[in-house]
């Protein structure tokens, strides 16, 4: 794909890093499947969410029509990513959070951090990182269940097999909605979070920003955040600054 893109001559190395990428002209967007909120497939195998409205914005403004553009939860086959988390050719951020604890709605012993320190907790293993910074290594053994994606911990705290939920809170709202009234978002902040998309290169970088800084001006963001994000909206009032991946 790249060595195609490398002999179009005539075009500059900016355009050609995302314009002549992809197969056939398409553009295929990586995407992490199992985080609700930000990615999720539909029954028709269409894919929705905060991350995928970015992504879309993105790809329109660099000129690439809906039927160009496809999404994989395979990142290795994609030629962009949403959702990374830095690194040099990561253009954004587009999104500034935290993680928080998602709880069921009646238990009102957990608030804070500290109140999991007996309690049975499931989340990724970059997700409780944090936790198991604070509570230790001997906590981590007998109290957290480690998941692939924070989805596979919704039906476990639906059923009581575990307590409390650890992941980024647009991630939890998006649990919540898929078990109305079943669950409670704490408002802890653990740990603070930048999602960028992953460029693949400095030119393609470049020209991401420049998409995500129209995305921000022209309220497209902000109808995004209220549309995938919903009870978020009060803690999202205005996009983050770019360059701060």
């Amino acid at each position: 794909m790249r060595r195609v893109a490398a002999l179009l001559l005539g075009l500059s190395m900016t355009v050609a890093s995302l314009t002549a990428c992809g197969r056939g002209g398409d553009l295929v967007i990586g995407v992490r499947v199992g985080y609700p909120g930000l990615v999720l497939r539909l029954p028709g195998g269409e894919y929705t969410g905060f991350d995928v409205a970015v992504a879309q914005y993105v790809a329109r403004e660099l000129g690439y029509r809906d039927g160009q553009i496809s999404y994989t939860g395979d990142l290795d086959r994609a030629d962009i990513v949403v959702g990374a988390s830095g690194g040099r050719d990561t253009a954004g951020p587009y999104l500034v959070t935290s993680s928080d604890i998602l709880v069921r709605a009646g238990d009102l012993t957990i608030s804070r951090p500290k109140d999991l320190r007996r309690k049975r907790v499931c989340g990724t293993r970059a997700d409780t990182a944090p936790l198991v910074g604070r509570l230790g290594t001997a906590w981590k053994a007998a109290f957290l269940a480690e998941a692939n994606v924070p989805a596979a911990c919704a039906p476990l705290l639906a059923k009581g097999r575990i307590d409390a939920i650890v992941a980024d809170a647009p991630v939890l709202v998006g649990l919540d909605t898929q078990y109305p009234g079943r669950f409670r978002l704490c408002g802890a902040s653990i740990a603070v979070h930048r999602y960028g998309i992953d460029a693949r290169s400095e030119g393609a970088r470049e020209e991401i920003d420049a998409a995500l800084r129209r995305m921000f001006d022209d309220g497209a963001w902000n109808r995004a955040v209220i549309r995938h994000l919903g009870v978020l909206a009060a803690r999202y009032t205005a996009p983050p600054a770019l360059g701060m991946t």
